[in-house]
């Protein structure tokens, strides 16, 4: 009877081990199909977050408030300095308006002095990533 037992353990096993190797047996092989724009789009989106990068620099924050209020005064802020990088940024409960991409502060401090009448609640900040 002991034999059986040890007989019927073996053989289950080895049964597993037989199972177990046809279902890591598949074939790695893909195939992927992508349209060619694709690498286009890609390397035109790597450039636009090179050029602004709120993370890294000094910027100038002109707004925090209800979203509706942040894209009057981007639109306002994009009217009156249309060369000058501009982002509206989610921050639970409201929306943030952040400008310029300065990379010293005292370079940020004279974009704030700029902006100061149009904007008298502005100031400088350095958004961590």
């Amino acid at each position: 009877m002991n034999i059986l037992r040890r007989q019927n353990i073996f053989l289950t096993i080895g049964f597993f081990l037989f199972v177990s190797n046809f279902t890591q047996a598949q074939e790695k092989k893909f195939r992927l199909i992508q349209d060619n724009r694709f690498e286009e789009l890609l390397e035109h989106k790597m450039s636009i977050n090179n050029t602004f990068s709120v993370y890294k620099n000094y910027s100038v924050q002109i707004f925090y408030g209800e979203r509706k209020e942040a894209e009057e005064n981007y639109k306002r802020f994009k009217d009156l300095y249309p060369k000058t990088d501009a982002t509206i940024i989610y921050s639970a409960p409201n929306y943030k308006v952040i400008v310029g991409n300065f990379k010293y502060r005292i370079q940020a401090e004279k974009f704030l002095k700029e902006t100061k009448d149009a904007f008298p609640k502005s100031f400088v900040v350095r958004l961590k990533g």
